[in-house]
């Protein structure tokens, strides 16, 4: 069979797992795994709630001793771990649910922490958009922080100690009002958190900063981390490295042949910002949904998108209306820190019969010594792994 931009076939991948929910991994800026006790985790929905899974010699086993507790809560989950906590904020377009789990060392499981805490907005006005994402961090001191959209603005709670069980009204972090599909994310940076949200109605791509020992209100003025050109698009995804540095992966909106879809935009500890387009768009392939991947002790930088078949193209391409089913599938490519040289052309990371998408990963840097994976999902609720080989 003959694939788009010319890669060979291959052997069709079956599910790791199912969950019943169409397209589980997602959304962009979220992370829905974790590495722990020597296990990959993951935090997915599943119909009427949540659900947790472990990798293990196996397969990927469900926990099924957190399904009642995680009944009726919001599926959506983007994941904050360390060695003996794993806290989720879990999304629904009116709430958020914020749910942290605890390692109990004797039973080699985790637990529920506490209760549920739900993070209500009022009743959205006619024409106005609810929650689409939501993603947790953790500043120096020990307080929590979500960023989500809502009626085009990006704002922040917090928590009001270091537990999960009480939150903070909403706090505006921009008045401007951007696109309705526009999104935000936030990240813990040394001595500070910050949040990044694209703007395609102001074209721009924003940040904005928060120190830990300023009062939660108290934010740094807006930073462009890029303006003009069809720079936004709605798909961001972030990784922070030892030193500090911000690694975002980024859409545009250009979408136009041979031009790059995808940008990486680098930002330093000293504030100074750079963008790498990469990924361009061919006759047959749309690079899109974009995330990025640091690995502990390394200076190798992942990359790995969704690549969506042009159906449109193909019967002007091979002249047989209907010869090739759209195919989309995710690729990837890898780039040295020191470097950050994109040039090369990203190559298949898994494609199967079905139509995959939304990649996600790990909010924290890939653990050395250790398998280093991806989950993709399909509409039908499936749920396929990749591995990233080490590549030199």
């Amino acid at each position: 069979m003959l694939l788009s931009q010319g890669i060979a076939a291959a052997a069709e991948v079956r599910p790791a797992f199912a969950v019943g929910v169409p397209s589980p991994t997602k959304d962009k800026p979220q992370s829905k795994l974790w590495f722990a006790h020597d296990s990959w985790w993951a935090w997915l929905p599943v119909a009427g709630g949540s659900s947790v899974w472990k990798r293990t010699a196996d397969g990927w086993q469900r926990q099924g001793h957190l399904d009642a507790p995680l009944q009726g809560v919001p599926g959506q989950a983007d994941v904050w771990a360390d060695e003996e906590s794993a806290t989720a904020v879990l999304v629904a377009p009116e709430r958020l649910a914020v749910v942290s789990l605890q390692w109990r060392q004797a039973d080699q499981r985790y637990e529920l922490a506490t209760p549920p805490a739900v993070l209500r907005t009022p009743p959205l006005p006619a024409g106005e958009s609810g929650i689409e994402s939501a993603t947790i961090a953790r500043d120096g001191r020990g307080r929590w922080w979500v960023a989500h959209n809502w009626q085009r603005g990006m704002f922040v709670r917090h928590s009001t100690d270091s537990t999960v069980g009480a939150w903070s009204a909403p706090i505006a972090i921009s008045t401007a009002k951007a696109a309705a599909d526009d999104l935000c994310l936030i990240v813990a940076l040394p001595g500070s958190i910050a949040v990044v949200w694209s703007d395609q109605a102001h074209d721009a791509v924003y940040f904005r900063q928060h120190d830990d020992g300023a009062p939660p209100e108290t934010w740094k003025p807006i930073e462009t981390a890029s303006s003009g050109g069809k720079t936004a698009d709605d798909h961001l995804n972030a990784a922070v490295s030892e030193d500090g540095t911000l690694y975002l992966a980024t859409k545009n909106s250009v979408d136009a042949l041979g031009q790059p879809q995808l940008v990486l935009r680098i930002r330093h500890p000293n504030g100074a910002w750079a963008a790498l387009p990469y990924a361009p768009r061919t006759i047959t392939g749309e690079p899109s949904r974009p995330i990025v991947l640091l690995a502990e002790g390394s200076q190798r930088l992942f990359l790995v998108h969704s690549v969506y078949g042009n159906d449109r193209e193909r019967p002007r391409r091979d002249g047989i209306e209907g010869a090739h089913p759209r195919r989309d599938w995710i690729a990837w490519q890898v780039a040295d820190r020191r470097r950050m040289d994109l040039s090369p052309a990203a190559t298949p990371l898994l494609e199967t019969a079905t139509r995959l998408n939304n990649v996600t990963g790990t909010k924290a840097l890939l653990p050395a010594g250790q398998p280093w994976i991806v989950l993709v999902s399909d509409q039908r609720g499936r749920v396929f792994e990749a591995e990233l080989a080490e590549r030199e």
